[in-house]
């Protein structure tokens, strides 16, 4: 029955998106920043890229560029958000406190659910076995699709609790990538330290690093002429403020900010945590990219060459390519 619902529900999206696709959608203008950044963001942009913000690093050099954006716009960088959180547990390993091998068990009552021996490297790794969102009701994901809503809106740290201790961990030792997995991770950083998560990212992260346009999207705090993202339709999608998922995708942030996580991040953080391996051929370094429902960020970083690149589009078709694209002119 679950095989079958989630199939109607792929057809359903994938219907829709073919029908409605981003064919329609026009490359934002004027460029920004420095022209040949923004000549290399024209050609080699994809079609249903709509205001692209970028930056590169290439030692002690910031090259900020856009299309229609530029690098104080303010954006979402979805899934992004997850180094964020790894680099918390980083921190508290380094401290001491805690241990990639910490269980759930240990730090909150989850009874003898399978749940109380995931570990919290197996959070970060996403190889707890938790599947991939608390709400696994796939007309529930269409219909916010469709209509640009907030799917996490209502979301609150008990049904990330719930979810989690209700699941039979299928596939645990697998990868499998789970937003349910960093929220849970965040929610025991909470737990652990006695500080809300946007507080905590603020305190350890944010503010040392100098990040004054940057904060977390919870209930109500994206002002009301912030921008908005478009999805596919060319619709405004909803900012994903959120409660219980806010460790998994919630941070909102500028590209100008990004550039000063990157640098940080080079200096202080440890790459093994939250971060995949870019490839020798796609320019080496480690990355994550990140999607709303009107945002999509790849950020790569390459502390062994003092190197990093950002792209920022404000639709939900991928900047990957075209970030990758920009590491390897920086060779």
């Amino acid at each position: 029955m679950k095989f079958c619902y989630a199939a109607v529900a792929a057809i359903i999206v994938a219907g829709g998106l073919l029908a409605l696709g981003p064919k329609h959608i026009q490359l934002g203008s004027p460029s920004t920043g420095d022209i040949a950044l923004a000549g290399t963001l024209v050609r080699a942009h994809e079609t249903g890229q709509h205001n692209l913000t970028a930056f590169t690093i290439n030692g002690n050099q910031t090259t900020f560029a856009g299309l229609g954006s530029d690098e104080n716009t303010e954006v979402e960088i979805g899934s992004v958000t997850k180094v964020f959180t790894a680099e918390l547990l980083h921190q508290e390993v380094e401290r001491g406190n805690l241990q990639v091998d910490t269980t759930v068990g240990e730090l909150i009552e989850v009874g003898d659910t399978p749940l109380s021996s995931v570990t919290l490297g197996e959070l970060m790794d996403h190889t707890s076995g938790l599947p991939r969102l608390a709400n696994a009701n796939p007309f529930a994901g269409v219909t916010s699709v469709l209509t640009a809503a907030n799917p996490y809106e209502n979301e609150t740290a008990e049904d990330i609790v719930r979810a989690a201790t209700q699941s039979n961990l299928k596939g645990r030792g697998e990868h499998s990538y789970s937003n349910l997995g960093y929220a849970l991770l965040g929610y025991l950083l909470e737990q652990y330290t006695g500080t809300p998560y946007a507080e905590l990212v603020q305190e350890r992260i944010f503010s040392p690093a100098k990040m004054t346009s940057t904060y977390v999207m919870t209930p109500g705090s994206v002002p009301a002429d912030a921008p908005r993202g478009r999805t596919v339709r060319g619709m405004p999608a909803d900012p994903w403020e959120m409660v219980g998922s806010a460790p998994a995708g919630a941070i909102r942030s500028t590209a100008h900010d990004m550039s000063k996580f990157a640098r940080w991040i080079m200096d202080n953080g440890d790459f093994s945590y939250g971060w995949l391996t870019n490839s020798v051929e796609d320019g080496g370094g480690y990355w994550h990219n990140g999607g709303t429902y009107g945002y999509s960020t790849m950020l790569i970083i390459d502390p062994a060459k003092r190197q990093a690149v950002f792209v920022n589009n404000d639709t939900a078709v991928g900047t990957e390519a075209l970030a990758r694209a920009l590491k390897k002119e920086l060779q």
